[in-house]
């Protein structure tokens, strides 16, 4: 008689011998949901297929049954057998496409096609996080806003217990169908409106967190909601942490006798008095005028960043003056 042909479990999963349980379990729901009878109707190949790697899974997620699998290859049944009749309380019924008896994969059949779980269990269920890029304004920033968000989340699929799949019965074997509440996908997206106040002085790639506004579980409890700061670009104002940085444009008779220019803050205009002999590119700070602090509330600063103009169209008269001037210093210009 012909010896029963040795069945590589590891291969039929495609996992490693030193593969864990996790990634066995992952193995096994990525074949079984695209073997399955009810994903294939009248397919021959894939019904044996999710034949061979439902058996393969109930060797393999159970400690005991892989450990002999593993010593023993293809006379791990003989020597679990014997086990059993010598009262070691290991049983272990032949493996083959009636598997009802098989505790390991009807509990995996439980989560993969929403199995009857304990409902104390279920009603433990949370949703997911989720997170979402959140848009603003500097000004938004600096002064704290309120915002009213439409977003669309998705949520666990009740019916199936995220798992794409409702449980039915053939034969001996728990089977699944495609659920019609979320069409296989598992969660069912859907637009929630959420209100959230952004605190004054808030930064760029801080997240916001929102309690209970996230996606929903099996139980309608709903897990945390951040939103993920970003602050767009300003017209006259760069922000580096709490201080801001602005342009001033300024003649060059200022530049070089100094005086008074007009600048642009937060909190309108004011004047600022500009240094004789004041160099492009030189900074000049005025303190408190600068992003909010958002903890302990002290304002940074704000700096003008000097750029010196200087006229490309000169009169005859401003002509003649510079000409002097520069006769004066001894600077060789061009006449």
């Amino acid at each position: 008689m012909n010896r029963p042909q040795y069945k590589d479990y590891y291969a039929i999963l495609g996992v490693s011998r030193t593969a864990d349980e996790k990634e066995i379990k992952a193995a096994y729901r990525k074949l079984a949901r695209k073997y399955h009878p009810d994903v294939n109707p009248g397919d021959s190949t894939a019904e044996e297929k999710f034949k061979q790697i439902s058996e393969a899974y109930d060797v393999l997620s159970d400690p005991h049954k892989r450990a002999q699998y593993d010593s023993f290859g293809d006379q791990w049944k003989s020597y679990s057998q014997a086990d059993s009749r010598a009262g070691t309380g290991y049983a272990s019924p032949d493996v083959g496409w009636d598997t009802a008896g098989a505790s390991g994969l009807n509990d995996l059949f439980d989560s993969l096609f929403g199995g009857f779980r304990n409902r104390s269990q279920r009603a433990a269920d949370r949703g997911e996080d989720v997170e979402f890029g959140l848009d603003l304004t500097l000004e938004e920033a600096i002064k704290g806003v309120t915002k009213t968000l439409n977003l669309r989340m998705e949520d666990l699929c009740v019916r199936c217990g995220g798992m794409g799949m409702l449980r039915s019965a053939r034969g001996g074997l728990d089977m699944g169908q495609i659920c019609p509440d979320c069409r296989g996908e598992g969660r069912i997206a859907s637009s929630r409106r959420v209100e959230v106040k952004i605190p004054a002085g808030v930064n760029e790639g801080q997240r916001v967190r929102l309690t209970g506004e996230g996606a929903a579980g099996l139980s309608g409890k709903r897990g945390d909601l951040y939103l993920l700061i970003r602050i767009k670009p300003h017209e006259y104002f760069e922000r580096q942490g709490s201080d801001l940085y602005t342009d001033a444009v300024i003649p060059y008779t200022i530049a070089a006798l100094g005086g008074e220019i007009s600048v642009k803050t937060l909190n309108g205009h004011r004047t600022l008095n500009v240094p004789a002999g004041v160099q492009s590119g030189q900074k000049i700070r005025i303190a408190g005028q600068g992003m909010p602090g958002l903890k302990d509330k002290r304002p940074g600063d704000l700096y003008v960043r000097i750029k010196i103009s200087v006229p490309k169209d000169l009169s005859p008269r401003e002509r003649q003056l510079l000409t002097e001037l520069a006769r004066l210093r001894g600077d060789k210009v061009s006449a």
